[in-house]
């Protein structure tokens, strides 16, 4: 016989035995599949858990790094960048060149070296000129790259850059000749205009970094003890590694047991692309198994990533599992004892309870139960069945009366509804069509009755309008919505700003509020004649803008709902709508309704859907918007109120163009390609758009660095085209301060980070445009500046 006739045999003499010796029997075998079972998956998921953090860790740590390396390196294109423009618009003799170069070095700890490489063709006497400053040992040295061993004519450093046109990092290289140390360089050319207005090639400026103090800001990264940094170039040649042997070799040309060039080719290409990459490999001193994960600094476009060791943060997981073993041995005992004794209490009454029981399923209500005894969940058992008895007879007569009072209350709210959509314009869907926009809105309530509202009017050329969901559902809701929607109606009469009548709509519905109602609110004010809106929100979900082909979340700050707490401060928010902008205002019950597969509706889906009416009148549009998300929710109940308020704003006659701006990294790249974009649309002159685009570069450095915000803060910029004129306007929640009276022009040579606030980039827009003028409204700096443009002549009006 063997073990499978065994087993069975077991089973059927425990199934023949009493209850008790059966329920212990089955519910230790349970136990002990279930503890084995959850053992082992907590083995596998402690491993994997362990190795997504690390993987987290490894994320976290290569970030931070990454950032440091990146603003080091952002620093030095900044510095390189300044110095090639400063040529591009000013004569300087050669020692004055040596002079700047000099100055760069000492001032900027982060440069190794910098030099100016002139075009021998443009050189004064044809002679090749090409000094170059370097630090070591805290002293600067200089060295002339003109002389033969140098060659910089030959250099890729000097020649690529010309080639392409365009600044550019190098590959790594030993800098014979000059700083005698590998090395990789940042070059930018720098380009003139001769008096016949051609443009030439004057030199290229650069500025050093060496790869020793790359790999010191690299070997920051410790995931464990056998951990390290990795970064290459864009060609694939070594710059950083843990030893630091391999440094300048092509990572093709690394050779050890186990290794496979194809996977890493794969993530090195992955990694130039932009993505982040992870594979597991064999270490290479070791028969452990390594972990790499490589992503790309987006500054130089260079691989970079991290290593470590499995086993160095799976060591824990087997101790963990040995205790967990003990642990569960000791628990299936203490399981067997305690349902042994559970069980031969309950067994003994259940016999008479089951009896009973059978009667009453037959339909004999009446059925004595046995006695309750104890208050265990068999004597609450016979006690519920019992109740269950007195209810059922109870309940046949109040079936009758409840169906008739249903009715009654029926017919009251539906007459409620109709009173509740009295007091909304248009009850509840309206469509106001006006010169210069036109609005559709519409309220659809969960029940009978609900608690979505909205409200609008006009006075001059200010619109008003607002859009507003009180907590909870049905009649406490609505009668809080009435209560809200009059002090609305009212308090918007005498509406100084969104944001202080909003702070009285709150206190007046804190008062006499003791069922703590609540109601979230936007509340907005259109210019029809410019499309500033200016609007308020009391804990409410942003709105989404249409423009241009493209729906975004319109940034907000947002104050508490409204009749929690009195005296509650409400920010301000501005958005300049421009010709052609639909702006969206909603309630949670659309990007919150739920499928029947509980997937949520969503904003993403909301503004996809908002995209695809674009070309759709407001009222096709939005009831296009209800008809997406029922047939989203499908055969699934609408589960709250849904309200949807679309504007469609016409503008004035005169062209403009906005953007909001983050103050992160590129601020300044992303700013001039906006600026491009939008003047080569309205067919501006080449100079007039490269003048401006220089103005706002400075404009945007200067509130980056100085206005002392978060890189998550933001920079608006407005840009008009009147008839005569080019209107600038920036924007910003920084400290203060006036650049045009209170800027100081930096020293010639000083470090651009530790230049005065204004410096040169005062004088530059000042030069640059004909008229400036700075004031504080409230939070804001604001800068307006005006370039006046050329009539049709060509000549300044």
């Amino acid at each position: 016989m063997g073990l499978d006739g065994e087993y069975r045999q077991l089973v059927s003499a425990l199934m023949g035995k009493s209850i008790a010796t059966r329920l212990i029997a089955l519910l230790t075998l349970s136990a002990a599949l279930i503890i084995g079972t959850g053992m082992l998956l907590d083995y596998r998921v402690s491993r994997e858990e362990i190795l997504q953090r690390l993987s987290e860790q490894a994320v976290v740590e290569t970030e931070v790094v990454v950032r440091d390396m990146e603003n080091w390196l952002n620093g030095i294109e900044a510095t390189t960048r300044l110095m090639a423009r400063i040529l591009e618009q000013r004569e300087y003799s050669r020692n004055g060149l040596k002079d700047m170069l000099r100055d760069v070095v000492a001032n900027n700890d982060e440069i190794f070296g910098a030099a100016i490489a002139l075009n021998p063709d443009l050189a004064s006497g044809g002679r090749p000129f090409a000094p170059y400053y370097y630090s070591r040992d805290g002293q600067v040295h200089f060295t002339d790259l003109a002389n033969r061993q140098a060659r910089y004519t030959e250099q890729p450093w000097f020649t690529v850059p010309l080639e392409r046109g365009e600044a550019l990092w190098s590959e790594p290289y030993f800098d014979t000749g000059g700083g005698e140390v590998n090395m990789t360089t940042f070059s930018v050319p720098v380009y003139r205009v001769d008096s016949e207005g051609r443009r030439q090639i004057y030199g290229v400026v650069t500025a050093d970094v060496t790869l020793d103090a790359l790999h010191a800001v690299l070997q920051q990264l410790h995931l464990g003890a056998s951990s390290y940094g990795l970064l290459f170039s864009r060609e694939g040649m070594v710059m950083s590694t843990g030893s630091g042997r391999s440094i300048m070799q092509h990572y093709t040309d690394l050779h050890y047991k186990g290794l496979d060039l194809d996977s890493w080719r794969r993530i090195f290409q992955r990694a130039l692309q932009g993505q982040t990459s992870t594979m597991d490999f064999p270490c290479p001193e070791s028969e452990d198994r390594c972990t790499i994960r490589l992503g790309q600094l987006q500054t130089t476009g260079w691989p970079i990533g991290v290593s470590f060791r499995q086993q160095e943060v799976l060591s824990p997981l087997h101790t963990y599992t040995l205790k967990t073993l003990a642990i569960s041995a000791v628990t299936l005992l203490l399981l067997a004892l305690v349902v042994y004794l559970l069980t031969s209490r309950l067994t003994r009454p259940l016999q008479e309870l089951t009896r009973a029981t059978e009667q009453i399923a037959r339909g004999n209500l009446d059925t004595p139960l046995p006695k309750a005894q104890g208050e265990d969940e068999v004597a609450r058992l016979v006690e519920s069945f019992s109740t269950m008895n007195r209810s059922l007879k109870g309940y046949i007569d109040d079936l009758a009366a409840a169906t008739a009072s249903r009715s009654r209350i029926e017919g009251e709210l539906a007459a409620a509804r109709e009173i509740q959509m009295s007091m909304l314009p248009g009850d509840g869907d309206i469509l106001l069509t006006e010169p210069g926009f036109e609005l559709w809105a519409r309220v659809t309530p969960a029940r009978t009755v609900g608690g979505d509202l909205y409200t609008l009017f006009r006075q001059g050329e200010q619109f008003y309008f607002a859009v507003g969901d009180v907590s909870d559902k049905g009649v406490p809701a609505a009668l809080f919505m009435a209560r809200a929607i009059s002090l609305i109606q009212q308090l918007s009469l005498t509406m100084s700003s969104p944001e202080r009548t909003m702070a009285e709509l709150n206190n007046a519905l804190e008062r006499n509020n003791q069922n703590c109602m609540f109601v979230t609110l936007f509340l907005g004010v259109l210019n029809l004649r410019d499309g500033a809106l200016r609007f308020a929100s009391a804990g409410h979900t942003a709105p989404s803008l249409l423009r241009d082909g493209s729906v975004q979340v319109v940034a907000q700050d947002t104050g508490p709902a409204l009749g929690l707490a009195a005296d509650q401060d409400y920010p301000g928010n501005t958005l300049q709508l421009l010709p052609g902008d639909r702006l969206a205002v909603y309630t949670d019950g659309i990007d919150e309704a739920f499928s029947p597969e509980e997937e949520m509706f969503g904003t993403a889906r909301f503004n996809a859907e908002l995209l695809a009416q674009a070309q759709s009148p407001v009222a096709q549009a939005g009831a296009a918007v209800f008809d997406a998300v029922a047939e989203h929710a499908g055969t699934r109940a609408q589960s709250d109120d849904i309200t949807l308020l679309l504007v469609q704003y016409a503008g004035g006659d005169e062209p403009m163009s906005s953007e909001s701006f983050h103050l992160g990294s590129a601020l300044t790249t992303r700013v001039q390609q906006w600026l491009q974009d939008v003047m080569r649309g309205w067919d501006l002159p080449s100079t007039l758009i490269t003048e401006l685009c220089l103005v706002a570069e400075e404009i945007a450095s200067n509130t980056q660095k100085y206005a002392g915000l978060s890189a998550e803060d933001r920079l608006e910029l407005m840009l008009i085209l009147r008839d005569n004129a080019l209107v600038l306007k920036a924007r910003d929640r920084g400290v203060a301060f006036n650049p045009l009276s209170e800027g100081k022009r930096a020293p010639l040579g000083a470090d651009i980070d530790a230049a005065e606030i204004g410096g040169l980039g005062v004088h530059l827009i000042v030069q640059l445009t004909d008229r400036q003028r700075y004031r504080r409204d409230g939070e804001y700096n604001i800068l307006r500046v005006e370039r006046d443009l050329p009539d049709q002549s060509g000549q300044q009006p």
